[in-house]
């Protein structure tokens, strides 16, 4: 099972890196960039959206100011007061919550109420595949009919085994084979934290069983990843970081391609049947 008083500790230790993570460097901009335009696509102004693993609360600012009502869960309590403390005092009307809670129990939320529910990290905090499965299925419960479900997954790729034969590709169908689901270990504010890592395809047989159609699969750095910090370097203006979004989004739900990143967006939408 998760031990999820390491994944609080670790983050309230590190609120302000993860909360300038996004603005870190051009890279990571560009995955706010391709995350930020798909809520646009489907978010209207107005709509109820429930952000769970909210953090210090990056993607909830960017809702509030869009006219959305939104209300946060989150493990760590320093990053949910901070993000209390730093929300402008015009968008507070429309925070329905701030909760410390796990996504695999939103008891507290009723049924069919959100027109969006994200999982921006709690699907590869949580190592157990029976805790996945009960954050899907809370999930689905507390969206509404057509609503849409945003959730980012780690990916396998980039760990690939030592075993396997040199003049093999690591985008081999035998070796993303081996790779379809890991759990590693990252050093995170000096704790060791577990990650869960699969690669679309079991994502997908994860969620869509639960009454969810897949909409968009979407890698977050793709072929950003062979980029150097002196290529990233060269992205220093807002023109620039647009060529670099621009470059991103052109592969970035390319079949081919699809997987081959750190991480990948996962967008769908509850059954309306």
């Amino acid at each position: 099972m998760t031990n999820k008083d390491i994944i609080a500790a670790a983050y309230d230790v590190g609120v302000n890196e993860e909360y300038n993570r996004l603005v870190s460097n051009p890279l990571f901009e560009a995955e706010f960039e391709l995350i930020t335009e798909l809520m646009k696509k489907y978010i209207a102004a107005g709509s109820t959206v429930i952000d769970i693993g909210a953090g210090p609360g990056r993607y909830a600012e960017f809702l509030l100011k869009m006219g959305c009502m939104v209300g946060l869960v989150d493990l760590s309590i320093r990053s949910l007061e901070a993000f209390e403390k730093r929300v402008d005092k015009g968008l507070k009307s429309n925070v329905l919550f701030s909760k410390v809670a796990c996504a695999t129990d939103l008891s507290f939320i009723e049924k069919n109420c959100a027109d969006a529910v994200f999982l921006m990290g709690p699907l590869y905090h949580l190592t157990d595949c029976e805790e996945r499965t009960k954050a899907i299925s809370e999930a689905f419960r507390v969206l509404k009919k057509g609503g849409f479900l945003f959730a980012v997954f780690l990916s396998t790729y980039d760990h690939p085994p030592h075993h396997h034969d040199s003049n093999t590709p690591c985008c081999s169908d035998y070796v993303k084979h081996l790779l379809k689901d890991a759990i590693t270990t990252v050093k995170f504010q000096k704790y060791m934290v577990p990650q869960y890592k699969c690669l679309p395809e079991v994502a997908i047989n994860s969620i869509e069983p639960h009454g969810f159609d897949t909409m968009h699969i979407r890698n977050l750095e793709g072929i950003g990843l062979n980029y150097s910090k002196n290529d990233l370097s060269k992205y220093d203006s807002q023109t620039n970081k647009n060529m670099l979004f621009d470059e991103l989004r052109s592969t970035c739900e390319d079949p081919e391609m699809i997987g081959l990143a750190n991480q990948f967006l996962y967008v769908g939408r509850k059954d309306v049947g």
